[in-house]
């Protein structure tokens, strides 16, 4: 079978509902535990119901850049398994960055996938992400108390941790883009560009709500600003 085949399989869509419909059965169950605590606590059931809708109306705002991500990972590795990753864990910046490494090894591209490269993209995809949670799990602690005695002796030095780290973060995942080509580039100063001016006009308008479609805006402008671009190079 094919990359394309594989990736659009009944089989896959079959294995994802599964996996989605137990993410969703856990947050329900969650969510009840959740409620009738407070109610065991004295929260009024007015006061949880709007609890519940405010929750529901800031989600309603992310979830907006979650599908223009989607719809672009979903062109790489098709949609089954892109609305599983970005449903369950990951980001559409970590997943394109992993799908391309897994086919680059490969000496492969999109264009000559096969059936073989989606199944090494799948366990890229999924042991690059795991690998970070378990190590969260066993030294995240440390490295927040490390951090925290750095800054504690000296706090200049516990702001020049955190941003040397958050800088070699976002180095990693726009080097490739920079190199990605001309289209690339634009795309991301495109990207860039709205991001500022959306900012901007949250600042001199105090149009707060604006805000939060910020990463939105972003994606969505940039993408479509990518179909220009690529007609160029």
């Amino acid at each position: 079978m094919s990359f394309k085949e594989i990736s659009q399989s009944g089989v896959l869509y079959a294995c994802v509902a599964v996996g989605l419909l137990t993410v969703v059965a856990i947050s329900v169950l969650y969510l009840r535990k959740s409620y009738n605590h407070a109610i065991a606590c004295g929260v009024s059931k007015e006061k949880m119901k709007g609890i519940i809708k405010s929750s529901i109306s800031f989600s309603i705002v992310p979830s907006i850049a979650i599908i223009a991500g989607l719809i672009s990972l979903a062109a790489v590795i098709g949609l089954p398994y892109s609305w599983f990753r970005l449903s369950v864990l990951g980001s559409v910046t970590y997943e394109l960055m992993a799908s391309n490494m897994a086919l680059s090894s490969l000496g492969l591209d999109l264009s000559n996938a096969t059936g073989y490269a989606f199944g090494l993209v799948m366990w890229a995809m999924c042991l690059g992400i795991t690998i970070g949670n378990v190590f969260n799990i066993f030294m995240c602690k440390k490295v927040h108390l490390g951090l925290k005695k750095l800054g504690g002796n000296d706090k200049k030095w516990g702001v020049l941790s955190q941003s040397v780290f958050m800088n070699a973060l976002f180095l990693i995942m726009i080097v490739p883009m920079i190199a990605g080509g001309g289209a690339s580039l634009l795309t991301l100063i495109t990207s860039a560009c709205l991001g500022i001016l959306v900012s901007l006009i949250v600042e001199k308008t105090n149009m707060k709500w604006l805000g939060n479609f910020t990463l939105a805006i972003s994606l969505i402008g940039a993408m479509a600003a990518s179909i220009f671009f690529d007609s160029l190079f």
